[in-house]
């Protein structure tokens, strides 16, 4: 069984099993059809590879940080987080977008406006890992209505119970997943863009929007302080 990620034939049980609203067999067809299968050995390969994980901190529209992250062996990104405009904040490649199905529907829905058809076709050919939640319609949305050829890859809830027990923090947050999935592929991680919230103006917490106080949906002190101490112990690199 794969460590990591549910196989293609668990998804497609998954998928059409959940009856959510919105979700037809044309979906369902097309999910299946781009689900990706990574076993234990791919990711053993990929140990000494560099991994950039690339925050959405509005710290970020300061910094000159996209040849840097470019020149990784891997990116990845979280949710809606935009290049266009930014590229030499943030850098242009990505190899992996790191989904969490609630807040990507939320803020789609909420501020759909800033998604324009640019946007939402970028992210053709990207590589979808999902954190292990319902298939929300707005993932669905863009696979039909922009005919993306995305990769799908959903992460295993096992996994996420198991990291939470193991550090003692609960629900957390799509960048700490990204992080903790990171540091089982890779001994080489970077980290851009993480301000955990702390010390910046309501108003720029993200580098390519504005977002509230009331829209996290996690608590972000634990996990700054775990991160602390991973940084401490130089299994991360921070910018």
């Amino acid at each position: 069984m794969n460590k990591y990620f549910y196989t293609k034939d668990e998804m497609e049980s998954v998928f059409r099993s959940q009856n959510l609203q919105y979700t037809s067999q044309y979906s369902v067809d097309k999910l299946v059809s781009r689900m990706r299968e990574l076993n234990q050995l791919d990711i053993e390969v990929q140990k000494k590879q560099s991994i950039a994980i690339v925050g959405n901190s509005g710290k970020l529209k300061n910094e000159k940080y996209g040849e840097l992250i470019d020149s990784h062996d891997i990116v990845i990104r979280c949710n809606l987080a935009r290049i266009k405009g930014y590229e030499k904040n943030v850098g242009t490649k990505t190899d992996f977008r790191f989904i969490a199905g609630k807040s990507f529907w939320r803020d789609l829905s909420n501020n759909f406006s800033a998604y324009d058809d640019n946007f939402l076709t970028s992210l053709k050919n990207q590589t979808f890992v999902i954190k292990a939640e319902p298939l929300y319609p707005a993932i669905q949305g863009i696979i039909k209505n922009y005919n993306t050829e995305s990769n799908i890859i959903y992460i295993r809830q096992n996994f996420i119970d198991n990291s939470e027990r193991k550090i003692g923090i609960y629900d957390i947050s799509l960048g700490l997943t990204a992080i903790l999935m990171s540091m089982e592929w890779s001994e080489n991680i970077s980290l851009f863009g993480f301000s955990f919230w702390q010390g910046q103006d309501w108003n720029e917490r993200h580098y390519f929007e504005n977002i509230k106080p009331y829209q996290i949906g996690h608590n972000p002190l634990p996990e700054k302080l775990y991160v602390d101490k991973l940084l401490e112990q130089n299994l991360l690199k921070m910018y």
